[in-house]
């Protein structure tokens, strides 16, 4: 066993030396922290990912800057494929996504953040006809309104080119101790074009 010891220390030695002639050495250098090439950065946070355009490619929208100062939230678009949208007198905003039967690409539900924040202010927006438009106006939900199952805008089962959106209005009541509540109403509007 000593012997095929010794043999095969001999053997790896000639072998170098037979290897030592003119040619250079070769370096192996094994990168313990292998970068990966071609990955795309993840989504900003609160990103949603959505088919805007109607072509099943989805694309993702976040929220891209927003100004105290001026109350205004700029919505972006995934590699600057839709144009940004302007949300005024906001500061800051959630996203969301809706299906209405009446489009046949997804639709932008964008919850704008007041300084008032005793409300949810809702945009609708969808893109059409390259550009994009809000089939209705905004409107305004007091948080006293909100649960966890209201869906602050859907189809009208009823008639399918309304709209049927909740919104809040105030109410004199005199014999509240607070003298006033808010209360959630409903209405079927329209869908602008």
């Amino acid at each position: 066993m000593k012997y095929l010891f010794l043999a095969t220390v001999f053997l790896l030695l000639s072998c170098k030396k037979l290897g030592d002639g003119n040619q250079p050495a070769t370096e192996i250098i094994i990168d313990e922290n292998p970068v990966v090439i071609n990955e795309e950065p993840p989504p900003p946070e609160g990103a949603i990912r959505a088919d805007f355009i109607g072509n099943k490619d989805s694309i993702y929208a976040f929220v891209k800057e927003m100004d105290t100062s001026t109350e205004k939230t700029l919505i972006g678009f995934e590699n600057e494929l839709l144009p940004e949208l302007t949300i005024p007198e906001s500061i800051g905003a959630h996203l969301h996504l809706i299906k209405l039967k009446n489009f046949q690409n997804d639709v932008l539900l964008v919850n704008a953040k007041l300084k008032d924040t005793n409300f949810n202010e809702y945009y609708v927006f969808v893109w059409k006809d390259s550009l994009w438009k809000q089939p209705v106006k905004r409107f305004n939900i007091h948080k006293s309104n909100m649960t966890d199952k209201l869906v602050p805008i859907r189809n009208n089962p009823e008639d399918s080119t309304l709209l049927l959106r909740y919104y809040s209005v105030f109410v004199m009541d005199r014999k509240s101790e607070k003298k006033f509540t808010w209360k959630l109403m409903s209405e079927s509007v329209p869908i602008e074009e």
